[in-house]
């Protein structure tokens, strides 16, 4: 009997042409976001690999120099771009591409996509996970706000129950209609980023964004399955197909927009993050005053220019380390505070399924805030690196001062940068409770959409 009324359904759908016109429109647009990111992808990583491969070359061929002019001279180290950002770009094109490695100082991302982009990147940026996220929901009420509602104006649904069919039958028959409608249009576009994913994945992790890919598939079935089930749900209470309809979409819009905007705007007002200029100005007073610190208490001076160029390797080591910790100091409370921020969000977002999808999403797909913190940090301490040995280049040659000229192979015994991205077990669990989430929020909709459909009435 499910069977049969999915069946049915599915014709219905195809015949009124709701199926062909919003699924071929989700279709495309699924294709086409996919096939962008792909070529995309493909461009942006070959073109952060070469610079990065030529800025090594330019450190390593730079001649005999003073190892401090070297120090200052430094490289650029690029994010490498994970496989699935294709799917979802999340904070990449927000956060920078790469960082300047140079002494004495830590800097930011440069680089940002997004101060390249028109006014019409806060609409959002066009990838399958907007697709999935924002319009599949809309997909599911436009099939299925009517799915009840409908039968009970046209008649057939006292025709049906005099015949017997037990209402939680019309309901997983229903639900197989749609779904199954939805998952036509799913899966031609996995088959495509499958193949994406694995041909821009390397042989090393094509396993991990298997497992990344299934998390994913977990992750919006959830999502999709509340829609499904929470649409359904208000088919059956609504008294007609006019206020099914408006109540779907009403739900739509506060599950896609509302929510997830207010929860990030209330986030920002509660939590603040610091401007450009009150960050540098405080990072600035600690650090003079670290500094000062540090050559009071080794050298009994209050600068570096009091100090013979003899110490000028072992000033320089000191001058660096006594910066270290102001520098992990700020940073870190910055990247604490973008961490809150993200926290409070979920939290004030628990009403919409979508923020914790979110989280989810760009996770396992590699452009969430732990991955780009883990990637500041490995730069970080590659530059520190840098800066490591050439004062001790410098110190084991004290008497010829700022005039030691270092050789050339100096710079070769610094390695190039290598990133490690986080695996797909340390991604689930930054998301766990999202996951969870998620989990309740299907579990709430089959809950409310069984319920109700015990209660169903001809009338």
């Amino acid at each position: 009997m499910i069977a049969v009324i999915a069946k049915k359904d599915l014709r219905g759908l195809i015949r009124d042409g709701r199926l062909p016109f919003v699924g071929g429109l989700a279709l495309i647009l699924l294709f086409t976001s996919i096939a962008a990111g792909w070529r995309l992808q493909s461009e942006t990583a070959a073109e952060r690999a070469t610079v990065q491969e030529r800025g090594y070359e330019t450190w390593v061929k730079q001649g005999a120099k003073n190892p401090h002019s070297a120090a200052h001279l430094g490289m650029h180290v690029f994010k490498p771009e994970p496989p699935l950002a294709l799917f979802d770009p999340g904070l990449e094109p927000f956060v920078g591409q790469s960082v300047w490695l140079e002494a004495h100082r830590q800097n930011d991302f440069g680089f940002r996509p997004a101060q390249d982009a028109t006014g019409l990147r806060r609409f959002g940026d066009l990838s399958a996970a907007y697709v999935l996220q924002i319009l599949m929901p809309l997909v599911i009420v436009v099939l299925g706000f009517d799915a009840l509602a409908g039968e009970r104006e046209s008649g057939t649904l006292r025709q049906l129950a005099s015949i017997g069919v037990a209402p939680g039958r019309l309901l997983w028959g229903k639900a197989l209609a749609i779904g199954g409608a939805s998952a036509a249009l799913l899966i031609p576009a996995l088959v495509l980023s499958l193949i994406a994913t694995f041909q821009a994945a390397t042989a090393g992790v094509v396993a991990d964004n298997l497992a990344r890919l299934i998390w994913l598939f977990v992750g919006y079935s959830l999502y999709l399955g509340t829609f499904l089930f929470v649409t359904l749900a208000v088919s059956i209470s609504a008294p007609n197909t006019r206020i099914a309809l408006v109540a779907s979409l009403a739900i739509w819009a506060t599950i896609t927009i509302v929510v997830p905007r207010a929860a990030s705007e209330a986030a920002q007002a509660y939590l603040p993050t610091p401007s450009r200029m009150d960050f540098d100005s405080a990072l600035s007073v600690d650090l003079d005053a670290a500094q000062h610190k540090a050559y009071e208490e080794n050298f009994h001076v209050s600068s570096w220019q009091q100090l013979p160029a003899e110490e000028s390797g072992r000033a320089l080591r000191i001058d660096d380390h006594a910066g270290y910790g102001v520098f992990d100091k700020h940073y870190g409370t910055l990247w604490d505070l973008f961490e809150r921020q993200q926290r409070l969000q979920e939290w004030l977002g628990i009403a919409s399924p979508l923020v914790a999808l979110r989280s989810v999403s760009v996770s396992m797909a590699g452009t969430d805030l732990a991955q780009l913190r883990r990637f500041a940090v490995a730069a970080e301490a590659h530059r520190r690196l840098i800066q490591d040995m050439m004062s001790s280049e410098r110190m084991a040659h004290p008497a010829e001062g700022y005039n030691y000229q270092a050789p050339a192979e100096l710079w070769a015994k610094v390695p190039p940068f290598r990133f490690t991205e986080l695996e797909s077990a340390e991604a689930v669990a930054h998301c766990w409770k999202e996951l969870t989430a998620l989990s309740v929020a299907f579990g709430l909709s089959l809950l409310a959409a069984t319920v109700t459909a015990r209660r169903l009435s001809p009338m």
